[in-house]
Protein backbone atom coordinates (compact mmCIF):
# COMPACT_ATOMS: atom_id res chain seq x y z
CA UNK A 1 0.00 0.00 0.00
CA UNK A 2 1.24 3.29 -1.04
CA UNK A 3 1.38 5.96 1.56
CA UNK A 4 -0.74 8.93 -0.51
CA UNK A 5 -3.78 6.29 -0.14
CA UNK A 6 -3.00 5.88 3.51
CA UNK A 7 -3.69 9.55 4.20
CA UNK A 8 -7.34 9.32 3.59
CA UNK A 9 -7.85 6.17 5.46
CA UNK A 10 -5.62 7.99 8.72
CA UNK A 11 -8.18 10.69 8.39
CA UNK A 12 -11.25 8.88 8.59
CA UNK A 13 -10.32 6.71 11.42
CA UNK A 14 -9.40 10.20 12.88
CA UNK A 15 -12.34 12.02 12.46
CA UNK A 16 -14.37 8.44 13.91
CA UNK A 17 -12.39 8.57 17.19
CA UNK A 18 -13.00 12.76 17.57
CA UNK A 19 -16.62 11.61 16.70
CA UNK A 20 -16.96 9.30 19.17
CA UNK A 21 -15.74 11.48 22.16
CA UNK A 22 -18.69 13.29 22.64
CA UNK A 23 -20.77 10.13 22.15
CA UNK A 24 -23.14 8.61 24.50
CA UNK A 25 -22.10 4.87 25.24
CA UNK A 26 -23.78 2.67 27.44
CA UNK A 27 -23.37 -0.99 28.52
CA UNK A 28 -26.18 -3.33 30.22
CA UNK A 29 -24.86 -5.97 32.86
CA UNK A 30 -26.37 -9.10 33.02
CA UNK A 31 -28.14 -10.15 36.07
CA UNK A 32 -28.53 -13.24 38.09
CA UNK A 33 -30.69 -12.95 40.69
CA UNK A 34 -32.72 -15.83 39.82
CA UNK A 35 -35.82 -13.49 39.25
CA UNK A 36 -37.26 -14.28 35.48
CA UNK A 37 -38.49 -10.97 35.24
CA UNK A 38 -36.03 -9.49 33.32
CA UNK A 39 -37.21 -12.16 30.36
CA UNK A 40 -40.79 -9.86 30.27
CA UNK A 41 -39.28 -6.86 31.06
CA UNK A 42 -41.02 -4.84 28.19
CA UNK A 43 -44.24 -5.81 29.16
CA UNK A 44 -44.14 -4.98 33.11
CA UNK A 45 -43.04 -1.54 31.62
CA UNK A 46 -45.66 -0.96 29.21
CA UNK A 47 -48.49 -1.76 31.92
CA UNK A 48 -49.32 1.78 33.97
CA UNK A 49 -46.74 4.23 35.29
CA UNK A 50 -43.34 3.28 35.87
CA UNK A 51 -42.09 5.22 38.76
CA UNK A 52 -38.64 7.50 38.31
CA UNK A 53 -36.87 7.90 41.34
CA UNK A 54 -33.35 10.42 40.63
CA UNK A 55 -30.40 10.24 42.69
CA UNK A 56 -27.39 13.11 42.47
CA UNK A 57 -28.49 14.75 39.01
CA UNK A 58 -27.38 18.11 38.32
CA UNK A 59 -30.93 19.15 37.36
CA UNK A 60 -34.46 18.49 38.74
CA UNK A 61 -35.87 15.27 38.83
CA UNK A 62 -38.75 16.28 36.39
CA UNK A 63 -36.75 16.99 33.61
CA UNK A 64 -35.43 13.67 33.78
CA UNK A 65 -38.74 12.16 33.71
CA UNK A 66 -39.63 14.98 30.95
CA UNK A 67 -36.66 13.43 29.26
CA UNK A 68 -37.66 10.01 29.09
CA UNK A 69 -41.26 11.06 28.52
CA UNK A 70 -39.96 13.14 25.48
CA UNK A 71 -38.13 9.56 24.11
CA UNK A 72 -41.21 7.41 24.51
CA UNK A 73 -43.39 10.20 22.91
CA UNK A 74 -46.02 7.43 21.22
CA UNK A 75 -47.06 6.35 25.10
CA UNK A 76 -45.52 3.05 24.95
CA UNK A 77 -44.03 3.54 28.19
CA UNK A 78 -45.16 6.02 30.72
CA UNK A 79 -43.06 7.57 33.71
CA UNK A 80 -43.66 9.74 36.81
CA UNK A 81 -41.86 10.82 39.82
CA UNK A 82 -41.44 8.45 42.61
CA UNK A 83 -42.30 7.04 44.84
CA UNK A 84 -45.86 6.10 44.19
CA UNK A 85 -47.12 7.69 40.72
CA UNK A 86 -50.57 7.50 40.14
CA UNK A 87 -51.51 4.33 38.13
CA UNK A 88 -48.16 2.97 39.37
CA UNK A 89 -47.25 -0.46 37.98
CA UNK A 90 -45.52 -1.36 40.78
CA UNK A 91 -41.85 -1.16 38.96
CA UNK A 92 -39.30 1.57 39.94
CA UNK A 93 -36.69 3.13 37.42
CA UNK A 94 -33.70 4.18 39.47
CA UNK A 95 -31.43 6.79 37.66
CA UNK A 96 -28.71 8.22 40.27
CA UNK A 97 -25.98 9.89 38.31
CA UNK A 98 -22.74 8.85 39.47
CA UNK A 99 -20.41 5.97 38.80
CA UNK A 100 -21.01 2.17 39.61
CA UNK A 101 -22.32 1.18 43.39
CA UNK A 102 -19.65 -0.07 45.26
CA UNK A 103 -20.42 -2.81 48.03
CA UNK A 104 -22.74 -5.62 47.49
CA UNK A 105 -26.02 -3.73 47.10
CA UNK A 106 -28.32 -2.68 44.61
CA UNK A 107 -29.97 0.80 44.56
CA UNK A 108 -33.16 -1.45 44.54
CA UNK A 109 -31.87 -2.57 47.76
CA UNK A 110 -30.34 0.73 49.50
CA UNK A 111 -31.12 3.63 47.74
CA UNK A 112 -28.05 5.41 49.29
CA UNK A 113 -25.72 2.86 48.27
CA UNK A 114 -22.56 4.88 47.67
CA UNK A 115 -21.53 5.06 44.02
CA UNK A 116 -17.48 5.21 42.95
CA UNK A 117 -16.91 8.97 41.43
CA UNK A 118 -17.18 10.32 38.09
CA UNK A 119 -13.91 12.09 36.53
CA UNK A 120 -14.70 15.83 35.51
CA UNK A 121 -15.27 16.54 31.74
CA UNK A 122 -17.92 13.49 32.03
CA UNK A 123 -21.53 12.49 33.15
CA UNK A 124 -22.14 8.75 34.04
CA UNK A 125 -25.98 7.60 34.84
CA UNK A 126 -26.59 3.94 36.36
CA UNK A 127 -30.15 2.62 35.87
CA UNK A 128 -31.73 0.20 37.49
CA UNK A 129 -35.31 -1.51 37.04
CA UNK A 130 -36.74 -2.82 40.44
CA UNK A 131 -39.52 -4.61 42.10
CA UNK A 132 -39.80 -3.91 44.93
CA UNK A 133 -35.73 -4.84 45.84
CA UNK A 134 -35.48 -7.06 43.09
CA UNK A 135 -33.03 -6.10 40.70
CA UNK A 136 -34.66 -6.73 37.09
CA UNK A 137 -32.08 -5.40 34.74
CA UNK A 138 -29.19 -2.43 35.41
CA UNK A 139 -27.50 -0.27 32.59
CA UNK A 140 -25.18 2.10 32.75
CA UNK A 141 -24.50 5.24 30.58
CA UNK A 142 -21.99 7.87 29.57
CA UNK A 143 -21.05 11.19 27.76
CA UNK A 144 -18.92 14.00 27.98
CA UNK A 145 -19.84 16.48 30.54
CA UNK A 146 -23.52 17.70 30.06
CA UNK A 147 -23.70 20.87 31.83
CA UNK A 148 -27.88 21.87 30.44
CA UNK A 149 -31.27 19.69 30.08
CA UNK A 150 -31.46 21.16 27.55
CA UNK A 151 -28.53 19.68 25.87
CA UNK A 152 -29.44 16.53 23.12
CA UNK A 153 -27.13 14.10 25.09
CA UNK A 154 -28.73 14.61 27.78
CA UNK A 155 -32.05 13.32 26.69
CA UNK A 156 -30.37 10.30 24.25
CA UNK A 157 -28.24 9.49 27.83
CA UNK A 158 -31.43 8.70 30.02
CA UNK A 159 -33.73 7.82 26.97
CA UNK A 160 -30.32 5.02 26.18
CA UNK A 161 -29.88 3.81 29.39
CA UNK A 162 -33.19 2.84 30.07
CA UNK A 163 -33.97 1.77 26.48
CA UNK A 164 -31.36 -0.61 27.88
CA UNK A 165 -33.10 -1.69 31.17
CA UNK A 166 -36.29 -2.41 28.94
CA UNK A 167 -34.61 -4.32 26.19
CA UNK A 168 -35.72 -7.77 26.30
CA UNK A 169 -33.36 -10.40 25.34
CA UNK A 170 -35.42 -13.78 26.01
CA UNK A 171 -36.33 -14.32 22.92
CA UNK A 172 -32.33 -14.32 21.36
CA UNK A 173 -31.60 -17.25 23.91
CA UNK A 174 -34.34 -19.28 22.98
CA UNK A 175 -35.07 -19.15 19.15
CA UNK A 176 -34.76 -22.78 18.99
CA UNK A 177 -37.12 -23.39 21.68
CA UNK A 178 -34.21 -24.63 24.10
CA UNK A 179 -31.11 -23.93 25.33
CA UNK A 180 -30.18 -21.60 28.31
CA UNK A 181 -28.98 -17.85 28.55
CA UNK A 182 -25.41 -17.78 27.84
CA UNK A 183 -23.50 -17.25 31.13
Amino acid sequence: MSKPSLIPILAVTASSLLYGCDSVTVTRSEINPGYTGSFYVQTQAQSGVNSVIVRNSPFPPQTVVDALQSRYQSGQYKFGTGPNPADWNGYTVVLSFGGPTMGGQSLCQNLNTPQAGVPSGRTEVLGEYCYGDRLVTEASGRASAITDPQDPRFQELVGAVVTELFKNDYNIYHKSGGGSVPR
